[in-house]
């Protein structure tokens, strides 16, 4: 399963693990107008964004006439919960998710 990570300047990880995406995260605290997000994609054209405020970006970049979908979480761990989730290419958990209309 392939799947990487883009940090807040962009920088492309491939495959982190938990630590490693716990530390991404924590560079959000120095987000600005220009470095807004940091995102996880999978192999399958599904990616995830996060931003500071923990709200969540889910859309799948190959295919157009999937529309994206966002939601506020209230926790870093609820956030980290559905990056892993992504990582492991379990799509249909971070799709069941309670996203916003």
């Amino acid at each position: 399963m392939c799947y990487f990570m883009n940090n807040l300047m962009g920088e492309s990880i491939d495959s982190p693990d938990e630590a490693q995406i716990r530390q991404i995260l924590t560079e959000l605290g120095k987000a600005d107008d220009e470095h807004t997000d940091v995102s996880l994609g999978h192999e399958s054209g599904w990616t995830l964004s996060v931003f500071r405020d923990k709200r969540l970006l889910w859309e799948n970049v190959e295919d157009p006439d999937v529309s994206p979908r966002e939601a506020t979480l209230g926790s870093w761990d609820d956030v980290v919960h559905l990056f892993l989730e992504l990582s492991r290419g379990n799509i249909e958990a971070v799709d069941a998710f309670g996203w916003d209309s």
